[in-house]
């Protein structure tokens, strides 16, 4: 395993590793990339679970994710992973213990819902190898690095085209439900100050205060709950969807995602 000064705690890093069903430290290649970066979108949900049991008005309360640590920590326990900022402050983390030229991105989701002014926008993160650079996104789990190279990834469920627009890279996806939109690449190497504060900013101003959202990529498929819904992209691209109630919901939670029970019975019901 590849050491460096701003990283996790090597205990720490070895039972995520383990977790995610690798037994060592990927190599500083693409095809390590490749490899970690798959293992995540199959193992750690893109989720608000956290953020819908914390109070939002208590802005003196750590949200959560905060530190890889505690990302990492309730992960481990319980199952749940994290928004944008927090999934990828853990994801950078984990990287840059490994190795890897790991930076903090800051990009724009330019989907047809108006976005507020104070938006945070969206956090990402972009790999540097050699001459390439490289997006990898635990929201979007779009399954393969992306080189930021005009290019169209042909795949019936994480199908992305990356392309240049107005001066910027752009990555072309479909969130699981919804409409495909742009994410605008607008800072490649943003400063870890900047991306906590935008981080904080998201405490009062999500689009993932509202209800239950999780996804999670499997080999062929993927499966989330959207809006009371439970939703699945197959092998051909066909999405199906299907109404759940409230202990619906928790029961996918559990036997599906492999939430903990004490964490699924703390979830709102609106």
């Amino acid at each position: 395993m590849h050491k460096t000064s701003e990283a996790l705690d090597l205990g720490l890093t070895e039972r995520v590793l383990e977790k995610l069903g690798m037994t060592t430290g990927p190599a500083l290649s693409e095809a390590g990339l490749a490899s970690l970066y798959q293992a995540w979108c199959r193992s750690v949900p893109f989720d608000n679970i956290r953020k819908r049991i914390a109070s939002p008005g208590n802005a003196t309360q750590p949200l959560p994710g905060t530190t890889p640590e505690d990302f990492f920590s309730h992960w481990l326990a319980f199952g749940t992973g994290g928004t944008c900022w927090a999934s990828h402050g853990a994801l950078r983390a984990l990287l840059k213990q490994l190795g890897f030229s790991i930076h903090y991105a800051i990009s724009a989701m330019l989907s047809q819902r108006p976005v507020s002014s104070d938006s945070p926008g969206h956090g990402t993160l972009v790999v540097r190898m050699d001459e390439t650079i490289f997006a990898i996104d635990a929201t979007m789990l779009h399954g393969v690095p992306l080189p930021l190279a005009e290019q169209q990834h042909e795949h019936p469920v994480w199908g992305t085209h990356v392309h240049h627009s107005e001066g910027r890279w752009c990555i072309n996806w479909k969130p699981l439900g919804r409409p495909a939109l742009d994410c605008c690449l607008l800072d490649l190497d943003a400063p870890g100050r900047e991306y906590a504060r935008r981080h904080e900013a998201s405490r009062h101003n999500s689009r993932f205060d509202g209800a239950l959202l999780i996804r999670r990529a499997g080999k062929e498929s993927i499966t989330g709950i959207v809006k009371g819904e439970r939703v699945t992209r197959h092998p051909d691209g066909s999405e199906t969807f299907s109404a759940l109630t409230h202990q619906a919901q928790q029961k996918l939670l559990i036997e599906h995602f492999g939430i903990a029970e004490e964490i699924v019975v703390r979830l709102p019901e609106a």
